[in-house]
């Protein structure tokens, strides 16, 4: 299979959850990744940190402490990445420390999805702040052409745009 590897700055952050014990970032999917099952599949990659791969249910126990972070992928394709409180007691100091981490995965078989593509915009930081549906070249070309930059926030600097080929992933 072949493997892509991408940093957790690139992905966007759906939501930071509190637990008792651990706080947790979950991510959106992973890129045209494999299908994971709802155990420890074993095939995603943290450099440069101690990770443990854990089960969903597991995000709120105690991080074994030989670990820094424990992270979770289950059938929804989702990262999560638990840490303890004492650790990254807020959502931006854990964005902030993980961002420059990398991730490696498998990707799953992709076949084209008919021609059509998906434009991601990123602000100067290489943080994804938008993503399109799959759609054509001339509506891609569209977008571009009428992207607002206001949707950037708190970042300032310019934008990039990459258009790649949407996928079936099966």
């Amino acid at each position: 299979m072949s493997q892509a590897i991408i940093r957790f700055g690139e992905l966007k952050v759906e939501s930071f959850v509190q637990g008792v014990n651990n706080n947790w970032l979950i991510y959106s999917e992973l890129p045209f990744s494999k299908q994971h099952s709802s155990g420890l599949d074993g095939d995603i990659l943290i450099g440069a940190t101690p990770t443990v791969e854990i089960i969903d249910a597991d995000l709120d126990v105690a991080v074994d402490p030989q670990y820094a972070y424990a992270y979770s992928i289950s059938t929804d394709n989702k990262l999560k990445i638990a840490f303890n409180k004492t650790k990254h007691p807020d959502k931006g100091s854990a964005l902030e420390a993980l961002k420059c981490i990398s991730i490696t995965y498998e990707l799953g078989h992709l076949t084209p999805n008919g021609g059509l593509y998906i434009a991601i915009f990123r602000n100067s930081l290489g943080e994804e702040i938008h993503r399109t549906t799959p759609i054509s070249l001339t509506q891609c070309n569209t977008v571009i052409s009428t992207f607002n930059d206001t949707r950037q926030i708190d970042t300032g600097g310019y934008l990039r745009c990459e258009v790649i080929p949407d996928f079936v992933v099966s």
